[in-house]
Parts: C-alpha cells; sequence; structure tokens
C-alpha cells in the first residue's frame, strides 16, 4: 500500500512539474522558425510587378518576392542557420486573415500603412520605396481642351481608374466625389485612354510617365494641369500583433534590404519579366 502511494505522489509531482515548467519551455516563434528551418509568407500573386505568378511554371515572383527572400536570408546570417522561405499563396484577404490568426509568420503584399492596419498588426517597413523623378506626379489623361486645374473642376465628369488602385484612392479621397458619377473601372491603361477619345470618360486617373507612351500615339490626349498630393513612404510588411519579437526582427530586415537592394531596378526588371509572360501590369 505504501508502495503504490509513492507511486501515485511520484506521478502528481511529475505532472505538476511538467505543468508549473511548460510555459517557460515554451519556444518563441523566432526559434519556431530557426528550428523549422524555413519562414512562411503570405501573398496573393496577383498585382505585378509587386507580385505575380508564371503563367507556365506557377513560379510566384514579383518585387515583394524579392524582399520576402531577402528577409529569410537576412534571418539565415543573423542566426548562423539555415532558414528558407516559404511562400503561402492565397487571396488578398485571406493573407491579412492569415497573419491575423499566426497561420503564416508575415506577408508581404504592398500593404500600406493605415490606421486599421496599425490597430490590427504590426507593420515592419518601409521598404520598396521607389524613386520617383521631381517631376513624376499622379494627375488625369484628358482630351486636349479639357481644362482640369482644380479638384473643384472634376464636379460633374465622369473618371475612370483602375480598381483597388493607388490612383483609386486619391481620387476617393481628394475629389469631390459625391459630386460626380460613379467611378468606372478600367483593365488596363491603354483601355481608359481609348475611352476617353471616344469621349466614354472624361478623365482617366494615372501617373505622367503611364500617360507619355498613350499621348505619344495620338494627338487627342494630353495630362490635366492638376496634380494629387501624393508622397510615397513605400510600403509596410503583415505580422501579427502579439509577434513583437518577430515584427522587430523582420523591420531589421527590411532596412538592411533598404540599404543594399536597388529597387528601382528590382521593379524595372519585375515589369519587363511581367509583360514577357503577357501579364497585365498595374
Amino acid at each position: 500500500m505504501k508502495k503504490l502511494l509513492a507511486l501515485a505522489l511520484a506521478v502528481i509531482m511529475s505532472i505538476s512539474m511538467v505543468a508549473c515548467g511548460g510555459e517557460a519551455e515554451e519556444k518563441s516563434t523566432i526559434d519556431q522558425i530557426l528550428e523549422l528551418g524555413y519562414i512562411t509568407c503570405a501573398i496573393s500573386p496577383d498585382f505585378a510587378p509587386s507580385e505575380f505568378k508564371n503563367p507556365t511554371t506557377g513560379e510566384v515572383m514579383g518585387t515583394d518576392v524579392v524582399f520576402a527572400e531577402y528577409i529569410a536570408d537576412y534571418i539565415s546570417q543573423k542566426y548562423d542557420t539555415t532558414v528558407e522561405l516559404k511562400i503561402k499563396e492565397m487571396d488578398f484577404a485571406a493573407c491579412q486573415a492569415a497573419v491575423a490568426t499566426n497561420t503564416v509568420n508575415f506577408s508581404l503584399n504592398g500593404y500600406a500603412d493605415t490606421d486599421e492596419r496599425k490597430q490590427n498588426y504590426i507593420l515592419p517597413g518601409p521598404y520598396a520605396i521607389l524613386k520617383m523623378e521631381d517631376d513624376s506626379y499622379h494627375g488625369a489623361l484628358v482630351k486636349k481642351g479639357t481644362v482640369i486645374e482644380t479638384a473643384d473642376d472634376f464636379k460633374g465628369l465622369q473618371i475612370a481608374c483602375q480598381q483597388a488602385s493607388l490612383q483609386y484612392n486619391l481620387a476617393m479621397a481628394q475629389l469631390p466625389i459625391d459630386e460626380m458619377p460613379e467611378i468606372k473601372f478600367i483593365d488596363n491603361l491603354t483601355t481608359g485612354a481609348m475611352m476617353v477619345a471616344t469621349d466614354k470618360v472624361d478623365a482617366v486617373i494615372m501617373t505622367n510617365g503611364s500617360a507619355a507612351p498613350l499621348i505619344a500615339n495620338s494627338d487627342e490626349l494630353e495630362m490635366a494641369r492638376f496634380q494629387f498630393v501624393y508622397e510615397s513612404d513605400g510600403t509596410h510588411a503583415l505580422v501579427n500583433i502579439e509577434e513583437v519579437e518577430l515584427g522587430q526582427l523582420i523591420d531589421e530586415a527590411l532596412a538592411a534590404a533598404n540599404a543594399e537592394l536597388d529597387y528601382d531596378s528590382i521593379y524595372k526588371e519585375m515589369t519587363d519579366t511581367a509583360l514577357a509572360l503577357g501579364l497585365k501590369v498595374n
């Protein structure tokens, strides 16, 4: 009887010690990444040149993939071990949900630094800062003779832009949308230029750089004098709001990437690659 009692007491003490020490033995996310030998990144490959898929090979490519690979390499060097990048392909909304539920370690999808995201995620970065020329701006492609010098001049006009684009966000934020017809969405800027030329819309919101070849091919088009107010600070990664240590590590890696990588060259290379594959470039 005494032996049974002693055995039972030993079992209880063992369970108690495991329970008490369980929290202390729990590994951090970074330790888990190092042990597994890979880090997971959610990407929605539908927005070239930032992220897209080679239709022949199925490979996910883009400027964001280059930065994601840099993060994995940076962690490998920092901890003197091999950490590979594993891309988890999913749609844009699912990428954010995956980060929120810790299904993936992070996500790169050209995320803007919004107040809503600040409340729900850690936003390492910025990264992918394009060095635009001094004369580059976001404006409106119009038919020659159309006078648009201020935001108020858009009142009553029909405009078009690409859906879910930066230009759409600028239009919604800076134009008198309540006094304008509903924005029309276009698949590409060439289609938009044709719509302006044929009077189907009054203006297409785009950069003057994108408009240049369209204007060169048409005697009817020009850029309006109006310019949107815009300053780019790059984009941000998305990390679960509770993963502070991992967020700091990715922020550190992106800072190093900004210093080492030539983003302008990467952007051009990925744009050319996407176009060669017959993909639409945003």
